[in-house]
């Protein structure tokens, strides 16, 4: 049997807040300005904390940008997780994580944003958007499904059409720009156009449902 976790003591509690309110503040101010335009001072006092305290908790804007981004592509992941593992398919696994990660980001405009400044200038997140994405396609190839070599120029690819859909959602586009993200993703890995098409609509067929399930349980307004 697995021992539950100790709750925390009152101080790391507080330190857990603390914590959370500063990279809270550094996700705001980064998602409007950039990283590069947002400055400690600043995150500081829009999470109405002393300067100093800014360094109890951080080393410097690079270790507070890591926090952030690595908290944003996590929260991202966890979001879509369930329905994404319930997948068997590794090329229905690519279709469906593409497109939602996509619309996740439209959906949450201050992520999204942050997003597209980490991709240009903090190369660290490409190895916390990957993650997923590299399990998802090793799953594929044991499968079978995908049978070109895939390396490092293949995920970087992926990467690329991945914030350009990010980019086109956030500027307005409807939502078939994440669908044809996915079929692009499942072609340079292998699959014919025709069988690209296929998977994408049966993952968004999981996808469709999952979101009906969920609306199910809502509780009334």
């Amino acid at each position: 049997m697995t021992r539950a976790k100790p709750a925390p003591s009152p101080r790391e509690a507080k330190r857990l807040r603390t914590r959370a309110r500063l990279t809270e503040a550094a996700l705001r101010l980064m998602a409007d300005r950039g990283m590069n335009a947002t400055s400690v001072s600043e995150i500081a006092a829009e999470a109405e904390l002393a300067n100093g305290t800014f360094y109890l908790y951080f080393k410097d804007k690079a270790e507070i940008v890591a926090a952030v981004c690595q908290a944003v592509t996590l929260a991202m992941h966890n979001e879509m997780s369930s329905v994404r593992l319930s997948l068997e398919d590794g090329a229905e696994r690519v279709a469906f994580g593409t497109q939602q990660f996509i619309e996740i980001a439209a959906a949450e405009p201050n992520w999204g944003r942050l997003l597209m400044w980490a991709f240009s200038e903090f190369a660290a997140i490409k190895d916390d958007i990957s993650r997923y994405m590299r399990r998802d396609v090793a799953l594929g190839i044991e499968q079978g499904r995908f049978t070109r070599p895939v390396d490092e120029f293949v995920i970087d690819t992926l990467l690329a059409i991945l914030r350009a859909g990010i980019a086109s959602r956030l500027g307005g586009s409807g939502t078939d720009v994440a669908a044809r993200a996915a079929e692009y993703h499942l072609r340079i890995l292998g699959l014919t156009p025709a069988e690209a098409h296929r998977v994408r609509i049966a993952s968004d067929k999981v996808a469709n449902a999952a979101a009906t399930e969920q609306r199910r349980r809502e509780p009334p307004v």
